[in-house]
């Protein structure tokens, strides 16, 4: 059974969406309403400012800033107080810059950073809930910290606030006091054991007083040091004192985290202009500039180092208590790190690439190599950007691609005039790809890695900026055509604009290729040495379903005493499993967790489908969510007769079949070889009447090989057969079933049953406990007005699918048999890993494992009629009666 392919929840992807087109938006107005703030030699006077910039004061910035970082890891110490026994003062030490560095450079800090902190305090033993306690004390101390800074700075030095707003400083200052009253109203309210708060549904914790005062004396010197990196490089041009500057400094803070851009990119700075009308535009953006240096970008880069040093001494961590520790915190963020180290170095280049270039660094250099440099460098810079989210889901292909790009940037990038300083991050960034080479395993191809939201977005904001900055650099020029191929040392614009090009070309091939990239090749299928294998494990195997491995089309993960296996394919992003694992329980369990390896290592999803009960809290252990996908109808065959008024219809139906002629026999495996020129004639009369074409996966298709691994039940009308069903005879005598099901078009009505009656009757002569029909798809699920999505999606489905497939027809069809049902669930990722889920399960079952001569797969088609379940004697128009698959 093929579960239905659901309408997708859009309202999530629409949401992310309309972030990112916000984010870009944002950026774009700021950028414009900066580049309106400057004459047309705006760049050249911001270049001139920032020359001018002492360097003891950008070294000052610099440690101002790592002291910030400081207090920002007491905020991890503070909320792990609880639990201190569980984390390692280094490990607490690691993994909170870490977490700043990452969470400041890509924005939305408590998410980014969170997820930082869940993995490096997560390996150290504590909760989810622990875990969100240290996120909320972070949250919570730039909270408090910023509200008793600013109402200072609202009561000290109310003369800036005056500027923007329209209000006496005799009021300002009130407004202030009023801020400070509140404050000292929260300390009341909290009390000394902390208080709990409900919003709309919402817990929020609120630590006690003595707490609440820790943190936001720690907040205030964090964000006053944080302040002071700033200020330094403004003096003595900033205008105001000190305590005003830092107020004004929050205010601008709080817009870029408004403004969900990363960074609060270009509305920090738009902010600051409006704060301190009296700093020329030059000298501050240039001091914003070496601010964002100095406190994002080295810290990033010291971040880099660091997980640089602990994977070169990861082998010696075992032997040393101290690198162990920090060697654990850092390896689970490696890979993040390091991708977002590339991708910023990706923008730098870009960016760099847009910006004119000093004669004196060009002098001497042959014009064709200075025009190949610029183009390569660009081209470095943008592939840096596009394979940045395959580092971080570790995929061994970006790595080695990172590592060449990383390699070779570095001549181009000096070549083309760039600071020595960009020129020596390319191979900064490839040392730490090299020492981390373990830690990018997973196989597959980058174009079939899915984006991100997140990724999206900030490649959208990269090339913005980097159109802005052209434009902007360039105001002074007046376009005309031969721009475009001007060649010349001095033809900055030109090569600024070739450069440009050539990355926009790029992104849209890129994308146009992501578009029209097939699906990942299969996995490879079983071989005869694997199938003759596990013949000893399919004797043992309680469900019949375990004969699927016979099919050809899938590949097995075996145990390595083969005392169990496991049948998988690869579609799409998912790496799906036929079913729990075959062999005993203990094996089994191990063998679902070395599929989540196995699927971890390819960087897919992975999907079990059609499962049972048995394994229900390992798939919850893998943190996989269940679905209900159907019933499968269970008859039992120890007491199975055709008397009573419930087999009526069943009875009619074998003593119609009897009265026409037919007859029943099963054919060994050994016979069908001999046989199989007939039953392919009635294989493509079935194909062709019923409007179908074969499927795969979960089902079996017409194969030789596969029809000669197994015994074929026959039904013959005056010597002459007219339908067939190979059996699936779980070799321990509990379980019978059928998968390959066909008959003649010309065959009497009832045929079908008539092979069902003979069937049921054979097991029970032969010892069988029981006897599947396979799966009823959603069938069984709750009605219930307060059920979960996937159920009300499911009835819905249902309900209204009878059309195209006939879900209510094939229960009932199931039914006259008076079955037990089992119920069989999909087991897979949650959240938008679900439908997708659904989709590449489907899409695999609808696959033709045949293959024509240009290799390439065949797609069944959509039934373009009801199944012909309701009709008496009759089964619905599919390839069985295990699962009527719709396509």
């Amino acid at each position: 059974m093929t579960p239905p392919t659901p309408v997708a929840t859009t309202s999530s992807s629409w949401r992310r969406a309309l972030s990112m087109l916000a984010s870009l938006a944002i950026l774009a107005l700021a950028l414009h309403a900066l580049a309106s703030e400057f004459s047309e030699q705006g760049y050249r006077s911001i270049r001139h400012a920032f020359a001018q910039l002492e360097d003891r004061r950008i070294v000052l910035a610099f440690l101002l800033g790592l002291a910030s970082y400081a207090c920002l890891v007491g905020f991890d110490a503070i909320g792990l107080r609880r639990n201190a026994s569980k984390v390692k003062p280094l490990r607490l030490v690691v993994t909170a810059f870490l977490a700043n560095a990452v969470g400041h450079t890509l924005g939305f800090a408590a998410l980014t950073g969170g997820a930082v902190r869940l993995r490096g305090y997560g390996a150290a033993g504590l909760s989810l809930a622990d875990i969100g306690q240290v996120v909320l004390m972070s949250t919570l101390g730039f909270v408090f910290g910023a509200w008793v800074l600013l109402a200072c700075a609202l009561m000290f030095e109310p003369a800036p606030a005056a500027l923007l707003l329209p209000l006496g400083e005799g009021a300002i200052r009130a407004i202030g006091a009023a801020i400070a009253l509140a404050f000292v109203g929260l300390l009341f309210a909290v009390g000394r054991n902390g208080r709990t708060l409900r919003l709309r549904g919402h817990a929020l914790w609120l630590p006690d007083r003595r707490t609440v005062l820790e943190v936001t004396a720690l907040s205030v010197v964090e964000l006053a040091l944080a302040g002071s990196a700033l200020y330094v490089l403004l003096t003595p041009i900033a205008g105001t004192d000190f305590i005003g500057f830092v107020g004004l400094y929050l205010v601008a803070v709080v817009a870029g985290l408004l403004s969900s851009v990363p960074a609060g990119i270009g509305v920090f700075e738009w902010s600051l202009l409006k704060l301190l009308p009296g700093v020329a535009p030059a000298s501050l953006l240039a001091a914003a500039l070496a601010y964002r240096i100095t406190y994002y970008a080295l810290p990033l880069a010291l971040a880099t180092v660091v997980g640089m040093i602990g994977a070169v001494r990861g082998p010696v961590a075992a032997r040393a208590g101290a690198l162990r520790t920090a060697w654990l915190a850092i390896r689970p963020w490696l890979p993040h790190v390091i991708a977002l180290a590339a991708f910023v170095l990706g923008a730098a280049l870009i960016l760099d690439g847009t910006l004119p270039k000093p004669r004196h660094r060009l002098a001497g250099a042959p014009l064709p190599l200075i025009e190949t440099s610029q183009l390569l460098a660009s081209l470095g810079g943008v592939g840096l950007l596009l394979i940045g989210q395959g580092l971080q889901r570790r995929s061994h292909t970006a790595w080695a691609l990172a590592l060449a790009v990383c390699i070779v940037l570095p001549l181009p990038t000096w070549l083309r005039g760039g600071h020595l300083s960009l020129a020596l991050a390319p191979p900064l960034v490839a040392v730490a790809l090299w020492a981390a080479r373990r830690e990018f395993y997973r196989e597959g191809a980058l174009l079939d890695e899915a984006w991100s939201w997140r990724w999206l977005r900030n490649l959208g904001l990269v090339l913005i900026a980097a159109v802005w900055l052209l434009f902007f650099a360039y105001s002074h020029v007046e376009y005309r055509n031969e721009l475009w191929w001007e060649f010349l040392v001095s033809s900055n614009a030109p090569r600024a604009l070739r450069a440009m090009l050539l990355v926009s070309v790029t992104v849209i091939a890129f994308g146009l290729a992501r578009l029209l990239h097939a699906a990942r090749a299969p996995l490879p299928a079983a071989s005869d040495a694997e199938l003759a294998a596990i013949r000893p494990i399919l004797a043992q195997a309680d469900d019949s379903q375990a004969h699927l491995a016979l099919t050809g089309d899938k590949a097995l993960l075996l145990d390595p005493q083969q005392r169990g296996f496991a049948m998988m394919q690869r579609y799409g992003g998912s790496l799906i499993a036929m079913g729990d694992p075959v062999g005993p329980p203990e094996v089994a369990r191990a063998l679902i967790w070395r599929f989540r390896e196995e699927a971890d290592r390819l960087g897919m999803r992975p999907v079990f489908y059609q499962v049972g009960e048995q394994h229900w809290q390992t798939y919850l252990d893998l943190g996989l969510t269940l679905v209900k996908l159907g019933e499968e109808a269970l008859v039992p065959l120890t007491d199975f007769s055709l008397q009573g008024s419930t087999r009526a219809e069943l009875r009619q139906a074998w003593n119609r079949g009897k009265r026409a002629g037919l007859s029943f026999r099963i054919a060994p495996a050994d016979e069908v070889e001999a046989l199989l020129p007939v039953l392919a004639e009635i294989s493509e009369d079935w194909l062709e009447h019923k409007s179908g074409e074969e499927k795969g996966f979960s089902l079996g298709h017409f194969d030789a090989d596969y029809l000669q691994r197994l015994p074929v039940a026959l039904v013959e009308q005056e010597g002459r057969i007219v339908a067939f069903a190979n059996l699936w005879n779980a070799s321990n005598d509990r379980e019978l079933s059928v998968d390959l099901m066909r008959h003649r078009e010309a065959a009497p009505k009832g045929t079908m049953d008539f092979l069902f009656a003979e069937l049921l009757g054979w097991g029970r002569e032969h010892g069988y406990e029981r006897f599947s029909l396979g799966m009823a798809p959603l069938s069984g699920l709750s009605q219930h007005r307060l059920a979960g999505r996937w159920n009300r999606f499911a009835n819905l489905v249902a309900r209204h699918g009878e059309r195209f497939y006939g879900f209510v027809g094939l229960r009932r069809f199931k039914a006259k048999y008076d079955p037990v049902w089992r119920t069989r669930y999909l087991a897979a990722p949650g959240g938008m890993h679900l439908p997708a889920a659904l989709i590449d399960v489907t899409r695999l079952i609808s696959l033709d494992p045949r293959r024509h001569d240009d290799g390439e797969h065949r797609i069944a088609r959509f039934p373009t009629r009801a199944p012909e379940a309701q009709e008496p004697g009759a089964i619905p128009a599919a390839d069985n009666t295990r699962a009527a698959t719709p396509s």
